[in-house]
């Protein structure tokens, strides 16, 4: 459903239908940041309100980039984009020297008071790079040496990720790639030897640094197993006690330091516990809505306007990517991997990214519109 808005003269039809569901969702996290840390804070003298300022500065942010964003044709972006996508590898690089060590990862720069997570800004620019050199070079989608040549600098920053050790986030990456390859017209076959790297790199870092990865290895043997991690079963034991209507926000008890990481990796279960069923409904709505307004306006550019219709499949391959391994976590299908939940979860980087992006695809989204009009 799209919103007239501007004048006479300039007349603007908005994506009404994406901008409510974005809304939606922030308007959760915001919510559930500040339940999910209300406790944590209080028992270490912090401010109960710290995390919800933090986070309100963040949503503004976020919201500016968005709006932004739905103002500027992507085409701009494309002669610059090549330089970004270096830019965005040596940022990665430059981690090893100088970013913040956290949890036994090095994912942070830090600038004064403020931390950013580069290989959240990696996926977008990695998007938007995908999308300007297939358009710009068709011949690629039957080329295997040219599309080779293309994914260097992609699978360079899969790599970099990955020894951070990120190996969650660097196969996330490499999912997009490979779904905006496909939905772009790349032969499967043509497919399998990026895939085949990918696997390789993977088991090849996983032996080659068992101690960086080691944490990796029992997670996965024990989802292997059948068994259920720490974080995993206090998640489940959460999503159990929410039922139907949930307990009311601020009214859960696995926050109360059972559920580690309640706030970033773990809190759809925090969702489910406090809003139950319905709560969680409505959250795996929004990301539907989303996704399948992303795949209609993928779709639709994609012999209108070629470049379009790339960007727009990767930034929607993006958002289920992450929001679905993230519940699946939460749920206990897949092992523990320290993704967010987008739009929700606490997290400067991932909320500012995920925004900038969808302002893109609500820009993507008039374009039909106008098409359609005419």
């Amino acid at each position: 459903m799209y919103f007239s808005t501007g004048s006479e003269n300039s007349p603007r039809k908005i994506d009404f239908t994406l901008i409510v569901s974005t809304l939606v969702l922030v308007t959760f996290g915001m919510l559930m940041v500040y339940s999910a840390t209300i406790y944590r804070h209080e028992l270490y003298g912090i401010s109960r309100f710290r995390s919800l300022i933090k986070e309100l500065i963040r949503i503004a942010v976020g919201l500016t980039a968005f709006f932004i964003a739905s103002g500027i044709d992507p085409k701009l972006y494309r002669k610059h984009i090549r330089l970004a996508m270096y830019i965005t590898t040596g940022i990665l690089g430059l981690l090893f020297l100088v970013g913040l060590r956290n949890y036994g990862a090095v994912r942070w720069l830090r600038f004064g008071l403020l931390s950013f997570q580069p290989s959240e800004l990696a996926k977008l620019v990695t998007i938007f790079y995908l999308a300007s050199e297939l358009s710009h070079e068709k011949s690629a989608l039957k080329n295997p040496l040219k599309l080779l040549k293309i994914l260097i600098l992609p699978f360079i920053n899969i790599l970099l990720i990955a020894l951070q050790p990120n190996l969650s986030s660097a196969i996330i990456l490499g999912m997009i790639i490979l779904a905006t390859l496909f939905f772009a017209g790349v032969k499967v076959m043509y497919l399998l030897v990026p895939s085949i790297a990918s696997i390789v790199l993977a088991l090849g870092l996983l032996l080659a640094f068992p101690r960086n990865f080691r944490h990796v290895q029992k997670r996965l043997e024990t989802f292997v197993r059948g068994e259920k991690h720490y974080q995993v079963k206090q998640a489940l034991i959460a999503v159990a006690q929410g039922g139907i209507a949930g307990k009311g926000i601020g009214k859960g008890t696995q926050k109360y330091l059972y559920l580690p990481m309640a706030e970033n990796d773990f809190i759809f279960a925090v969702i489910v516990e406090e809003l139950g069923l319905f709560g969680a409904a409505l959250i795996i709505l929004c990301y539907i809505v989303i996704i399948f307004r992303g795949i209609r306006v993928s779709t639709r550019h994609f012999n209108a306007n070629y470049y379009y219709a790339v960007l727009g499949a990767g930034i929607t391959f993006m958002i289920f990517f992450t929001s679905a391994i993230h519940i699946g976590v939460n749920l206990g299908l897949l092992p523990p991997t320290g993704q967010t939940l987008p739009l929700i979860s606490l997290g400067g980087s991932s909320l500012i990214v995920n925004l900038f992006a969808l302002g893109t695809l609500e820009f993507l989204s008039e374009k039909v519109e106008e098409y359609e009009r005419i």
